[in-house]
């Protein structure tokens, strides 16, 4: 005998082969429209912050008066001379340090007189005799930062010999390294 009753009826997942590209493709095309459009919003959320953030600056601008105003433009006028004063500035530390290097033992210096804009230096001072004194001028002489040594006097004295040195030096000295 026949049965005449219905059978379940079998729905199979199985795509064929030649459909999965297609669907992968319909896939990728939903994400990159979704993720175009994310991006299209997001960014307009950047430009709305940055039309925020201009009207803020003008409206804080609007509350500077003219006299704060006019204090900080004096204020950096200020600091762009003092710069200027601290760019140019002439360094004397290295001098003091390059003659108190050189001093030889038996020579004491009294005074010290330097010109910036000649690169000379002048020392006043006092040796205990003619062979400490020319140690002295030969140690200077040496030197490759002294360019020229000239002695403007030499006298006795009682404490010793007196005498006048004049250096020209390496303009180099008076920057800072």
């Amino acid at each position: 005998m026949v049965e005449i009753t219905p059978q379940k009826l079998k729905i199979s997942a199985v795509l064929p082969t030649w459909r999965w590209p297609l669907w992968v493709s319909v896939i990728l095309l939903f994400l990159s429209v979704g993720g175009f459009i994310s991006l299209k919003v997001y960014l307009a959320e950047i430009q709305k912050n940055i039309i925020n953030i201009g009207n803020e600056i003008k409206m804080e601008a609007a509350k500077v008066s003219v006299d704060d105003e006019t204090a900080i433009g004096g204020l950096n006028d200020s600091l762009n001379t003092f710069k200027d004063l601290v760019k140019n500035h002439a360094y004397f530390s290295d001098i003091f340090n390059l003659i108190g290097s050189l001093a030889h033992s038996r020579v004491v210096f009294t005074k010290v007189d330097i010109d910036r804009e000649k690169n000379l230096i002048q020392l006043k001072g006092v040796a205990q005799n003619y062979t400490s004194l020319a140690k002295q001028m030969v140690a200077f002489r040496e030197n490759k930062d002294i360019k020229g040594l000239d002695v403007k006097g030499i006298s006795f004295s009682t404490s010793g010999l007196d005498f006048e040195l004049q250096m020209t030096v390496d303009p180099q000295l008076f920057v800072k390294k």
